[in-house]
């Protein structure tokens, strides 16, 4: 029973642990992506393209969505 609860601490360690990581990783991508893609909405608002407006407006709502759900 000893051993089976350790394996069990160890696998509990083990994945608080990578669930950490995963976190940082995945704020990491999604910080990525949304720079990369400001700069296309920021060249559509320059340069006054039709629907520049909206993807701004997706912009700012996929910046919602990452900060509330995986930052």
């Amino acid at each position: 029973m000893d051993d089976a609860t350790a394996g069990l601490t160890e696998l509990l360690n083990y994945s608080t642990e990578m669930n950490g990581s995963m976190n940082s990783l995945a704020s990491s991508i999604a910080a990525a992506m949304l720079g990369i893609s400001l700069i296309f909405v920021v060249w559509a608002l320059a340069t006054k393209k039709e629907n520049a407006r909206t993807y701004l407006l997706a912009w700012v709502v996929c910046v919602i969505f990452t900060v509330t759900f995986i930052i």
